[in-house]
């Protein structure tokens, strides 16, 4: 049970990180438009992640070693500084929450969440690599209670 505290706390602390997905989901949210639809589709979409990294890295783990590790955290960190240097740089502008809300249809938010979630590459990084990469060396059983606490943070966090 301790790997499902340390999987919630440790997809709560990822999944806090407002990236685009999270602020595409505030968005929605912000302007009532199919948000339920938008939460669901990204906490199912999170969890197919948070369990594809879980078990991409119990597979492929004989294959990284820690010098391929380190280059990918340094990647990591690459992208983040990169990403985070973009965000702050964009917010010239100022919201105005005023304006009116365009509508748009069901299969236009659908998709639109899906390429937010599955283009995204900071949904990857926490998911998949950050996640598996941290229950790599768990025993079975306490990977899959990791992956089902990360998974509820995510639910939470979404709703």
């Amino acid at each position: 049970m301790e790997y499902l505290l340390l999987g919630f706390l440790t997809g709560l602390s990822l999944i806090l990180a407002i990236g685009a997905q999270n602020i595409f989901v505030i968005e929605q949210g912000l302007k009532k438009q199919y948000i339920f639809l938008v939460c669901i589709i990204c906490s199912i979409s999170d969890f197919l992640l948070i369990f594809l990294g879980i078990f991409l890295f119990q597979y492929f783990g004989n294959f990284f070693n820690s010098t391929i590790e380190f280059v990918l955290n340094i990647l990591l960190f690459l992208f983040l500084v990169h990403f985070i240097y973009g965000k702050i740089s964009i917010q010239k502008n100022k919201i105005d929450f005023n304006q009116e809300v365009k509508s748009i249809s069901l299969i236009g938010i659908t998709t639109k969440t899906l390429a937010f979630t599955y283009l995204n590459p900071h949904v990857y990084s926490d998911t998949v690599f950050f996640l598996g990469n941290f229950s790599k060396n768990l025993l079975i059983t306490d990977k899959y209670y990791f992956g089902i606490g990360a998974s509820i943070a995510s639910f939470l966090f979404f709703f």
